[in-house]
């Protein structure tokens, strides 16, 4: 079994990699379909239920720990959270199977105020079919996706494609 983890996590990686080089435009993409459930932990261990958000705007970022995109937009993605949480606003960012020590070593670099969460089989990284990092789903406040991004986001972005919803 642990074998077979290993496995999933490179294959992953790979394919997250590949896409994380920084050269990709942002896509976007609208959508109404119903935004799938997570299968997501926190680095102490306590699951999380996107039930638990329900009547909030739910962003959920996946990214990975080497990806410079997806670093350079955890700031922006903080001071948003912080400046809109009051509004509705949650951001649940999901590291796409990396080791958990991995997660919690750019956690102590990225101090942000949402929680940085770990998937380590994949599987919410399979349920909303990333296949590169950074990748942003904006879920509206009926637990629908609004809109999926391909590639890194600002601050301007973010109010431009959550600021409605809120």
């Amino acid at each position: 079994m642990r074998h077979l983890l290993a496995i999933l996590t490179m294959a992953v990686s790979t394919l997250a990699l590949a896409a994380c080089d920084g050269e990709e435009d942002t896509v976007a993409e609208r959508t109404r379909e119903a935004a799938p459930d997570l299968v997501a932990l926190t680095l102490e261990g306590e699951a999380v239920d996107l039930a638990a958000h329900a009547g909030q705007v739910v962003v959920v970022n996946f990214w990975l720990a080497e990806c410079g995109p997806c670093l350079a937009e955890m700031p922006d993605f903080d001071t948003y959270y912080r400046e809109n949480r009051a509004r509705g606003l949650a951001i649940l960012a999901i590291n796409m199977g990396q080791e958990e020590e991995t997660v919690e070593a750019a956690a102590r670099r990225l101090p942000v105020s949402f929680p940085l969460l770990v998937d380590p089989l994949g599987i919410s990284t399979e349920r909303y079919g990333v296949r590169g990092a950074p990748t942003t789903f904006i879920i509206d406040r009926d637990g629908h996706i609004h809109e999926r991004v391909n590639g890194p986001l600002n601050a301007a972005a973010l109010e431009q494609r959550v600021g409605p919803l809120l």
